[in-house]
């Protein structure tokens, strides 16, 4: 049977769509029919002997029906989906007999896609030299991928967009991810100069960093950072700035809420779709967004707004781990408890001395702390780990 060349007509990598079809042609042949019937067992005269197959009505040998479906099955192994195509399950309909030196064309068409379970469902047609349907189904194919074939970038060719702000971990983060080899970029809201001096130290390394300006807008920033360092992002972390103070509901305005909503998920959704075109280029990403460890208990008395946020951005978070895992994007959340840094004077001493002393290790999240668990998810020591929520709190929450 003629051999297929894989690189021929066969989608990029793991990118299909409904509509998508593949074809292939063949000649069946005595020699086929002979060579599958030692091969399966199956000798019945009406596939060997043209005598016994005129006298039930057909005009020579018919073709075991199996040997079309091993024609797909070339189609499925090699083309589309191609290699590492599983072929899950299938239902035929034989409508016409094929004979012996009839010439028949396969067709392989993607009728839907699910990325989530990382199937392909496609629908087959045969048709014969007469443009006769022979036989037709529909069938189910298993996506598989080896571990190692993801597209992931060698270590010092990450590049990093980290946001955040001047007083909270996201300066830490980028020395860290700079340390770790990575080209990085930062922007600290409302602190460009801060943002500098942060990048102008990490450069003084050896590093490549740079500062953007904290009024840039998601896709405007990865554009720059594109630019300057001429590769896309694939590795973004996320990290609303503090500006919070605690507020009984009663005098809770809406527009308090819909800042912090804002600040904390409409920023991560807006520079994880900017990101998004990259990673699914090259197969492979990390976007690490930062939450709280206020979520995972009894929340703090009038931190209304800061947890709706922050909960909203966990089931953010947890949405896009199960969408992106099957495209090779991993996506975690870091929270930390109360950090040491950038809370409003609202937040009293004495609240934060009583969060210190619930926590088993007795002190609060320092931005080394919050830097080191981010780190860890954007390297590749977190390749099986997404959608995980990593508490930063010294045992606070277990």
């Amino acid at each position: 049977m003629t051999n297929v060349n894989p690189s021929i007509d066969r989608p990029a990598e793991h990118e299909f769509a409904p509509g998508q079809t593949v074809t292939f042609a063949q000649t069946i042949t005595e020699q086929m029919l002979d060579a599958y019937a030692a091969f399966s067992g199956d000798f019945n005269p009406l596939h060997m002997d043209d005598q016994y197959a005129q006298r039930a009505g057909f005009r020579g040998r018919v073709a075991h029906g199996m040997i079309a479906c091993s024609c797909l099955s070339q189609l499925i192994g090699m083309r589309l989906p191609g290699p590492g195509a599983l072929w899950a399950s299938q239902d035929f309909r034989w409508l016409a007999p094929v004979f012996v030196g009839d010439r028949i064309e396969f067709t392989l068409q993607v009728s839907a896609v699910s990325p989530g379970t990382g199937t392909v469902t496609l629908s087959a047609r045969v048709v014969n030299q007469n443009g006769r349907t022979v036989m037709e189904g529909d069938g189910v194919v298993k996506v598989l991928e080896p571990r190692d074939s993801r597209r992931a970038r060698p270590r010092g060719e990450h590049c990093a967009l980290i946001t955040g702000g001047v007083n909270d971990a996201a300066p830490a983060i980028a020395d860290r991810l700079a340390a770790q080899g990575a080209k990085v970029a930062l922007l600290l809201h409302d602190a460009t100069s801060e943002a500098q001096k942060t990048c102008e130290a990490i450069c003084a390394t050896g590093a490549q960093a740079i500062a953007l300006p904290h009024d840039t807008l998601a896709h405007d920033a990865l554009r720059r950072v594109e630019d300057l360092f001429g590769a896309s992002v694939d590795i973004l972390v996320h990290q609303a700035p503090l500006t919070f103070s605690p507020e009984a509901f009663q005098t809770l305005s809406w527009s308090t809420i819909q800042n912090q909503l804002d600040l904390n998920l409409r920023a991560a959704f807006e520079y994880s779709q900017a990101v998004l075109p990259g990673m699914l280029q090259r197969g492979s990403g990390s976007i690490v967004h930062i939450g709280s460890t206020f979520t995972w208990s009894v929340p703090p008395l009038h931190w209304t707004a800061f947890c709706v946020a922050k909960s909203a951005l966990k089931a953010l978070t947890h949405s896009l781990a199960v969408e992106l895992g099957p495209k090779g994007i991993r996506v975690n959340l870091v929270s930390p408890g109360l950090p040491e840094l950038g809370l409003s004077e609202d937040v009293t001493e004495r609240f934060r001395k009583l969060q210190a002393m619930q926590s088993p290790l007795r002190r609060l999240a320092s931005v080394d702390d919050v830097a080191s668990a981010v780190a860890f998810l954007c390297s590749d020591h977190s390749d099986f780990i997404t959608g995980a929520d990593i508490p930063v709190c010294g045992g606070q929450v277990m």
